[in-house]
């Protein structure tokens, strides 16, 4: 090859690339000015779950005495046989948390969270971030497991922040009544103020804070031995979304309360809800 034919080929490479990248830029210039119209294309087959408020939630729980089952993102992920700090995947529970929520008796409310179908305004500025990253990677197919006719509690009654208004209003749920709590062993370590000393009476039944459901049958066969007219609260990670499922069709009230107890705590220890003190509340007890 001469060296005028290469200095030609590379000059027209140079113009070539050149024009691509001014194509380039424009695509992405003008498209986004342009987005907003594809974007409200695109919402015209967006599916949106029907959620209740979160005041909704308990009064539907106060008025119905429904069990209830929540799905948060480690419920989520276990369907997808991804492990979480304190339970381990398996094909098992993703199918047993699965049938839960597909479920459609009227004895028993499926929860999930509002957050993974509607906007992060508002919302405090710690929890934005992983919003938009769980969220995002996971509300599309989540969306296709859900029942587009049902109505389904919001699991976030059960987490921070509350005022003093959304306590007093949750605990009705078990004012003056004979309660039953199923927790992990080290759930009420350290727990100063109990969201449940409002109840008629109290019992414990422990279970292993970290892989409860790797010992599910034993934990079920206790929780059997539970008077009918007790209500059943339990806090057990994933493990309690199957087993107040369980425990409803057997005929019991259970409700999985996911962590109202370390939620109320802190409330009334004036905790300040910080990134790290986040890690610390959703992490394993």
């Amino acid at each position: 090859m001469g060296i005028l034919t290469l200095f030609n080929n590379i000059r027209y490479l140079m113009r070539y690339n050149i024009k691509q990248i001014h194509y380039d830029v424009s695509v992405a210039k003008n498209g986004l000015d342009f987005v907003k119209y594809e974007i409200n294309d695109d919402l015209k087959d967006l599916f949106i779950p029907n959620i209740m408020s979160k005041q909704e939630s308990v009064d539907y729980i106060i008025k119905n005495k429904v069990s209830i089952s929540r799905f948060g993102d480690g419920e989520f992920n276990l369907i997808k046989n991804v492990g979480i700090p304190f339970q381990q995947s398996s094909l098992e529970l993703s199918m047993r948390l699965k049938e839960v929520l597909s479920s459609n008796d009227n004895n028993i409310k499926i929860g999930i969270a509002y957050w993974l179908f509607h906007t992060t305004n508002g919302a405090p500025e710690y929890s934005k971030n992983c919003t938009r990253i769980f969220g995002g990677d996971n509300s599309d197919w989540i969306a296709k497991l859900l029942n587009k006719n049902y109505i389904y509690i919001n699991t976030g009654f059960t987490n921070l922040p509350k005022t003093k208004e959304d306590y007093e209003h949750i605990r009705k749920i078990w004012e003056n009544r004979d309660l039953t709590v199923i927790s992990g062993d080290r759930v009420f370590k350290g727990i100063e103020f109990n969201v449940f000393d409002n109840a008629k009476s109290i019992e414990y039944i422990n279970a292993p804070t970290v892989n409860a459901f790797n010992k599910y049958d034993e934990i079920l066969e206790k929780a059997k031995l539970i008077p009918k007219d007790r209500l059943v609260a339990i806090i057990l990670g994933p493990t309690a979304t199957v087993l107040a499922y369980d425990l409803a069709k057997l005929g019991y009230q259970a409700l999985d309360l996911g962590h109202i107890v370390k939620s109320y705590d802190a409330y009334n220890k004036k905790q300040e809800i910080t990134s790290n003190y986040l890690n610390s509340f959703y992490g394993k007890d």
